[in-house]
């Protein structure tokens, strides 16, 4: 357990950092899926008290105005809980709304708490986007994934945020083989029924501390399936994390009702070539290129043939184009950087099973040096089950990889998502401990 003082300085370096606020480490559901009861013992993270006013205070002087403020999401090592269980959620909210006024405020949520009042609270407030944990339309599914005695009104928060025209984002954990196919598509035509902005579907990830009875056999690809189908006869764009990423085109997952690219005709499963009149590189690069522009001109395609359309915005505001995420370029940039700037001939690169393609595909068609760069997977042995992604490495992982990859090696490169700000990983181990005292030398990117 973290003292008050370290807890707080997380608390103040994740606003300064990120604009992430995170409130309240109490729940009141108890979902079959979360991850906190099937971590190894080894694994910080802390709980928190209700933070205070005072505190929200400080953290906000840190923020960056031109940013949303983040309540309630997961991202850090600090538990987040659901907020509107603290008891001055309301004045957090208007105290954030009086410091920073500008800025976009997006709450993550179960939808348990949010009944009339607190809708028409939110909208009131105005500029709040919610992302509401919805996982099943079904009062009865709900109680049964997730512990919920409020299921009702979880549901019905839905409709409430549609009739009050809060902006929202569902998301859903899929379990189908809990709950049957038929509810997730269920759920999903729910959600575009009463006006969500995207839905976000899930595949949740289980270490090997996990109950038998949670573990699916792999679902991914009739997933993938079963949504591309519903994006056919949908509105809503619908998006799957992890994606199955195959290539870099930037292939369009779906676009928002109502938005810039809506109204420029950009159609789900369109091609963006070029932004700007120059090629792009991945979904990223694209979504990214957009989003900077001012009424960017495309070039979109579409079943063979060539549309150039004008996406009419402002600089930095939302295109209303959604993709699934592949490789940032500046990533690939990285890389080549550091291997120039340690002027080594070999590299070890390290990805997460789930990072691995996307990142090959990025070094093969940006390839900027002829110097041998050696991409390795990582499996995440400590946690194991069917966990696969570069943020729930650790040290003891990629030794592994070190260890068996013989031959002489001038540098090796490690993903920075998988540490905190002072290098430590899941389990407090420095990544410095990966670099011997006589050996190549060590990047984070």
């Amino acid at each position: 357990m973290l003292s008050k003082d370290r807890i707080k300085a997380m608390m103040l370096e994740n606003a300064a950092l990120s604009n992430i606020l995170p409130v309240i480490s109490t729940c009141n559901v108890q979902c079959r899926f979360c991850s906190h009861g099937q971590n190894p013992l080894q694994v910080e993270t802390e709980r928190m008290p209700p933070i205070s006013l005072d505190l929200v205070g400080q953290a906000l002087s840190l923020m960056d105005s031109r940013k949303p403020v983040v309540v309630g999401e997961s991202v850090t090592r600090l538990m987040e809980g659901e907020p509107f269980l603290h008891p001055e959620i309301r004045q957090i909210l208007l105290l954030i709304r009086k410091e920073l006024p500008l800025s976009p405020l997006r709450i993550t949520t179960n939808g348990t708490l949010l009944d009339r009042e607190t809708v028409k609270f939110l909208y009131d407030l105005g500029r709040v986007e919610i992302c509401l944990s919805l996982n099943s339309a079904d009062a009865g599914v709900r109680r049964m994934m997730m512990g919920d005695c409020r299921a009702e009104a979880a549901v019905n928060s839905a409709r409430l945020l549609s009739e009050y025209a809060v902006s929202y984002h569902g998301s859903i954990v899929a379990m189908p083989h809990l709950t049957g196919w038929e509810d997730l598509s269920r759920t999903v035509e729910f959600l575009d029924g009463y006006g969500a902005r995207t839905v976000r579907i899930l595949t949740p990830g289980y270490t090997s501390l996990a109950p038998p009875e949670l573990m699916a056999e792999n679902i991914r690809e009739r997933l993938h399936a079963v949504v591309s189908h519903l994006r056919i006869k949908l509105r809503v764009p619908v998006t799957v994390e992890p994606p199955l990423i195959e290539h870099l085109n930037a292939a369009v997952t779906g676009v928002m009702v109502g938005s810039p690219a809506h109204r420029a005709g950009i159609m789900t499963g369109d091609v963006i070539d070029r932004v700007g009149g120059n090629p792009v590189l991945s979904r990223v690069d694209a979504f990214k290129r957009v989003l900077a522009g001012e009424s960017p001109p495309v070039e979109v395609l579409r079943q063979g043939k060539r549309h150039f359309l004008t996406i009419v915005k402002d600089k930095q505001q939302s295109s209303g184009l959604v993709f699934d995420y592949d490789i940032d370029p500046c990533t690939v940039k990285e890389i080549y950087r550091a291997v120039r700037r340690r002027r080594a001939d070999r590299t070890l690169l390290i990805a997460s099973e789930l990072g691995y393609p996307a990142l090959k595909m990025g070094l093969e068609k940006m390839r900027e040096d002829s110097r041998e760069i050696n991409l390795v997977m990582a499996k995440n042995s400590f946690f194991g089950g069917s966990i696969g992604c570069a943020g729930l490495l650790t040290v003891e992982d990629m030794m592994e990889v070190v260890a068996g990859c013989g031959g002489k090696t001038d540098l090796i490169i490690i993903p920075s998502i998988a540490f905190d700000k002072r290098g430590r990983d899941l389990t407090g181990r420095s990544y410095l401990q990966l670099k011997p005292e006589k050996g190549p030398e060590l990047e984070v990117i």
